[in-house]
């Protein structure tokens, strides 16, 4: 037997630092920085001949002051972040010193003295690595590495910090990157070296060596999982997304989840099937690029916006950007500016929840110019620019012309019997479709406005808080929800419960909107740049456009909600004349919900329930090329967007589509992965604040928290909204840009 299976046969776990002190002398790709254990009965004895010797062994560093609790890292619970540990503590200040270790001790609770903390010497970083033998959600068989560039050992298990995550799947070779593949090595060697139990390990990069600070074992929700077979599907999948359309221009084809329509948000990260069919249905085969072109945008006939891979609802980039592009822009023209927008979603994946805003360039605000210096000098020659410009500015001066929004109102309040032949769902879709695409580009030109310095960011807030929409009237009618008791959290899922069956708190009537009057400075500064843009509206219409645009796009989707509610209770009661619950029907397209007999139903259902559960373990970027191996997938650190600026500080509490109502507290920061009109219920809860994983600058959310002055942080990534959500408090600071973890017994 050799040295290393001799060690993983006698390896046993021994808590934080039992575990560390037995691994360092076995280790060949990490090294454990020095420390020094102290037990509860020698400190209280022997403290100051202890603080001499710290001074002594670790002169002219810091120490980290970690805590070892009798049931920290064993085999049956990790207590990961349940115990205080005190960083870069100076050993010459013995007061703070002992004041350190005294409050480690403190936050273990009870008195034991066989209680220990562990004194080790301080590391440096230049990257901290979180990183696992398997994925900690759900055991799918990845190598998992969470890396923060910096200084500091502790960014990714704070979770205050942007995060990029690496998913390693066992069958792939070693990584090529030099940092990763150094994290790889040690994290092969501790898993050779503890045995087959899933484990996770802190890391630290100090030039080239990797310090490990901490190794438990990784308790899992379920055994591990084994998706080789599925994602080589996969990889023959990704071939056909390679070929040339027969209507989109370009050569390159980018998946993405949020540049447009917020599929993420709308639908979460895997839908099941009927929600995916009714979104189709009311949006995403032909509503959302029929709208775009009433407005003169390119024509692409019966384009489906999604291609969704193991169930995820990507947006096909390449026809999203056909489809914003002038109807009367030369093909080649339209393939650059195609190929050139994906490119750069390629090169900054964090984008894709502000696609519009930084990426692609749909309507002529008044930053164009400057923004197209800096993105796609080159892309075009200039006689083409400027024939670009001219024909989107046409389309943006229609879409500021009062008469668009009139129009597009008409068609969601026309009568069924003049709306033609389509669903009412694809007719709702296209009339909110339309007024959608009229406030977006209304708030595209006031935050450009805004970069321009015409209005200040507090003024653009007080402007989104002074529109009233529906919003307002159903917070004031949230405790008997007769008006708004369609809505449900999720709005295409069949098995979350509306509101009229839910119990909802009484909640305050929100104050009135605050009247917006611009002051005669901004006035003249807005109008300057409408006539230097060629916009035949003054800086008033401009104004007032953009709260009744605001206010439309809140009314349509509300009146979208109800119209797929009530769809999803006819299927649900035609289901149930079949003998068809909602959890069955909900694994079943439309067609099959609302025909099928009751035994090929339930089949299919049990078919795509399986499938489901297995795509579940796949992990798939936020931006996806086709052309790469879904065996290595990095899922970049988002750009988060702050809302709001009120800083708010309160206990964290998790919500998703099956939380009730009475359970989330007033005055808490709500969590929640993403959200649509079916958890406005939660503004009667009064939240302090906000954090979501899914969501951009123009999302529902951000919308919502505007106007009600909710401070929030939006499209924080998965990765990093599950350690937030995990955190006991957090401090928002929309002014800062900052979100910060914290504990409730932590030393102040």
């Amino acid at each position: 037997m050799n040295r290393a299976s001799a060690a993983t046969a006698a390896f046993r776990w021994r808590g934080k630092a039992g575990t560390l002190l037995a691994l360092a002398p076995l280790l060949c790709h990490s090294e454990v920085p020095p420390g020094l254990v102290l037990s509860q009965a020698g400190w209280r004895e022997r403290r100051q001949a202890w603080l001499q010797q710290l001074a002594h062994d670790f002169a002219g560093t810091g120490v980290a002051v970690r805590s070892c609790g009798v049931d920290e890292d064993q085999t049956q619970g990790s207590q990961a972040g349940h115990y205080l540990s005190c960083l870069d503590v100076a050993v010459d200040d013995a007061a703070a010193l002992g004041a350190a270790i005294d409050a480690v001790f403190l936050s273990y609770g009870a008195v034991r003295d066989d209680a220990v903390v562990f004194v080790q010497r301080m590391a440096t970083a230049r990257l901290a690595a979180v990183a696992a033998t398997h994925a900690v959600e759900d055991g799918a068989d990845y190598y998992a590495f969470s890396l923060a560039a910096g200084e500091r050992t502790d960014a990714v298990t704070r979770g205050d910090v942007a995060v990029d995550t690496v998913y390693l799947a066992h069958e792939a070779p070693a990584p090529e990157q030099p940092d990763l593949a150094l994290l790889y090595r040690a994290l092969r060697e501790l898993r050779d070296l503890c045995g087959p139990q899933p484990l996770e390990a802190e890391l630290v990069l100090q030039q080239q060596r990797v310090l490990l600070l901490q190794v438990r074992p990784l308790l899992l929700r379920a055994p591990p999982r084994c998706s080789a077979e599925r994602r080589r599907e996969l990889q023959r999948r990704q071939r056909e997304l390679l070929r040339p359309s027969p209507v989109c221009a370009g050569r390159r084809r980018v998946l993405a989840l949020m540049p447009d329509w917020n599929t993420a948000e709308l639908l979460g990260r895997h839908p099941r099937p009927l929600a995916l069919s009714l979104f189709r249905e009311a949006i995403a085969d032909d509503a959302w690029c029929r709208a775009r072109a009433l407005l003169g945008y390119r024509r692409l006939g019966a384009t489906g916006l999604l291609q969704p891979v193991a169930g995820r609802p990507y947006v096909d980039v390449r026809a999203s950007a056909n489809s914003l592009l002038p109807q009367t822009v030369p093909a080649p023209v339209a393939a650059r500016l195609a190929d050139a927008w994906q490119e750069r979603l390629l090169q900054q994946p964090a984008l894709h929840d502000r696609y519009e805003f930084a990426v692609a360039q749909t309507c002529v605000d008044f930053d164009f110019a400057a923004q197209w210096r800096e993105r796609y000098a080159g892309v075009l020659a200039a006689a083409e620019r400027d024939a670009y410009r001219d024909e989107l500015a046409a389309i943006t001066a229609r879409c500021l012309q009062p008469a668009a929004l009139a129009a597009a109102l008409a068609r969601f309040t026309r009568p069924p019997s003049l709306q033609g032949s389509r669903s009412p769902l694809a007719r709702a879709g296209l009339a909110f479709a339309l007024i959608a695409r009229l406030a977006f580009v209304h708030e595209a030109l006031l935050r450009s406005a805004v970069s321009r310095g015409a209005l200040a960011p507090e003024r653009l807030l007080a402007l989104q808080r002074s529109c009233r929409s529906v919003t307002h009237e159903f917070l004031a009618s949230a405790s008997s929800p007769d008006s708004f008791g369609f809505l449900r959290a999720g709005t295409f899922e069949i098995t979350t419960p509306a509101l009229a069956e839910l119990d909802l708190p009484a909640a305050a009537a929100p104050p009135p909107p605050v009247p917006f009057e611009a002051g005669p400075a901004e006035l003249r500064a807005l109008q300057h740049l409408l006539r230097e843009a060629g916009y035949a509206v003054d800086a008033g219409q401009l104004l007032h456009g953009y709260c009744r645009t605001r206010e439309a796009r809140e009314f349509a989707k509300y009146g979208l909600s109800a119209l797929v509610s009530q769809q999803l209770d006819r299927l649900a009661i035609a289901g149930a004349a079949r003998g068809l619950d909602r959890a069955t029907l909900s694994w079943l397209d439309r067609d099959a919900a609302a025909n099928a007999a009751a035994a090929p139903a339930r089949e299919l259902a049990a078919a795509a329930a399986a499938a489901h559960a297995a795509d579940a373990a796949l992990r798939l970027p936020v931006v996806f090329d086709p052309r790469e191996s879904l065996r290595q997938v990095h899922i970049a650190a988002g750009t988060p967007s702050f809302v709001g600026n009120k800083r708010a500080a309160a206990a964290v509490v998790r919500v998703d589509a099956q939380t009730a109502p009475d359970a989330l507290p007033a005055q808490a920061i709500v969590a929640v992965a993403s959200a649509d009109p079916g958890y406005d219920w939660i503004f009667a809860r009064r939240p302090a604040g906000l954090i979501t994983a899914y969501g951009g600058p123009n999302s529902h959310m951000a919308i919502r928290c505007a106007e009600l002055g909710v401070a929030a942080v939006l499209g924080l990534g998965w990765e990093r909204w599950q350690r937030l959500a995990r955190a006991g408090h957090l401090t928002i600071d929309p002014a800062a840009l900052a979100i910060t973890p914290w504990s409730i017994s932590r030393p102040t």
